[in-house]
């Protein structure tokens, strides 16, 4: 590309730290953590997914790209809250499935209503065109940082 169409590298960088210092996905809910709510609601909609009641601690951490560890963590605060049930696989006791109590059920349901809510006044703000281009444009951005992750760095 020509150096003049990189005017814009500024007003870019810019846009992308005023989403970062609004903190808009840290937003506690319910008295939980936001890292806690991505749990419940991962094992909510992964549950859908798997077509299964329980996912295991590391499929946690494959879908949220948090180590394993670190969903442990999250699960053991959750267990104590009595929103997530744990139980351990008969064969490999190292293997701990997750399930959502009716109380975490019912958490993760208000969560995602509450999420879908705040996108759905974004769809009004912006209307259908502009949130439909977003919506195209944001995927290609994820795309550029998932192949830009995925090179070695060569510097």
């Amino acid at each position: 590309m020509k150096e003049h169409s990189y005017d814009n590298v500024d007003a870019l960088m810019g846009a992308f730290q005023q989403f970062s210092r609004l903190n808009w996905q840290k937003t506690a809910m319910f008295g939980l953590k936001p890292s806690e709510i991505r749990v419940l609601i991962t094992i909510h909609m992964g549950k859908k997914r798997s077509g299964t009641d329980t996912l295991t601690v590391s499929e946690v951490s494959r879908l949220l790209r948090v180590t394993s560890p670190t969903i442990t963590q999250m699960v053991n605060s959750l267990l104590s809250q009595g929103l997530v049930e744990r139980s351990t696989d008969s064969q490999d006791r190292r293997i701990s499935a997750l399930q959502l109590t009716e109380q975490g059920e019912i958490l993760a349901d208000k969560a995602i209503a509450k999420i879908r809510d705040t996108f759905k006044g974004m769809i009004d703000h912006l209307g259908e065109d502009k949130s439909s281009q977003l919506i195209g444009l944001l995927n290609e951005v994820h795309a550029y940082f998932e192949q830009l992750n995925g090179e070695p760095d060569c510097s």
